[in-house]
């Protein structure tokens, strides 16, 4: 598939996963502020996504992550989009609905969606989906990576927390424990892969950086 037609699918898919919003948590959805903020923050990851990550090449690392990735879009897809925003509307608890705590989801959101889209702009074509070497591969420590060595992976874990408690919702409070379960696997994988293609280039990187949380972790 080409540039302009992966685009053009993704371009309907999130147009489709707003319609599935409404559809499943109706037009009170977007009535309450909460919920209008965390729409305008979905289409804006939905914007960067389409813009900057690239598919990959296929690789013998990335051949086993397609389980993990299939089971976890499936289950993504289900929190995100269907019952973190019908607890939103239809349910009352056990986490409150549109006080502070929901605010404090939207900033986290917010936050966690920069960082990614920051991450992206950074790589470029080196963004992709698949774990893989690209042909033009290179090094990249600027930007977020001079002191994260995987900061998508980080705004993601900030926005996933946050967006479920935007909603209240502890289907997507669960899925961000089952992705970072799986992300700390990948991470392991991907720094194996990174080592093996950049050598002592990369050992060095490791040594004057952290995983996912500056001067932390």
């Amino acid at each position: 598939m080409n540039a302009v037609a992966r685009r053009a699918a993704q371009a309907v898919f999130f147009a489709l996963s707003v319609v599935l919003i409404l559809l499943v948590a109706g037009s009170e959805f977007v009535q309450r502020p909460v919920g209008l903020a965390y729409l305008a923050l979905w289409v804006a990851l939905a914007v960067a996504t389409a813009v900057f990550r690239r598919p990959g090449a296929p690789s013998t690392y990335d051949r086993s992550q397609i389980v993990w990735r299939s089971v976890l879009g499936i289950f993504g897809f289900l929190a995100i989009l269907v019952l973190g925003p019908w607890e939103y509307t239809h349910m009352t608890g056990p986490l409150p609905r549109d006080g502070l705590l929901a605010w404090i989801g939207l900033a986290m959101f917010a936050l966690g969606v920069a960082i990614n889209a920051w991450a992206m702009a950074t790589l470029r074509s080196l963004y992709t989906v698949r774990l893989s070497v690209q042909a033009d591969h290179r090094l990249v420590t600027s930007g977020p990576y001079r002191r994260v060595r995987h900061p998508g992976y980080s705004g993601f874990l900030l926005a996933l927390p946050g967006m479920g408690l935007a909603l209240g919702s502890l289907a997507m409070l669960a899925f961000t424990a089952v992705i970072l379960a799986w992300l700390v696997e990948r991470i392991g994988k991907e720094e194996a892969m990174l080592v093996e293609q950049f050598g002592d280039e990369y050992r060095a990187y490791q040594r004057r950086s952290k995983r996912l949380i500056p001067f932390l972790y």
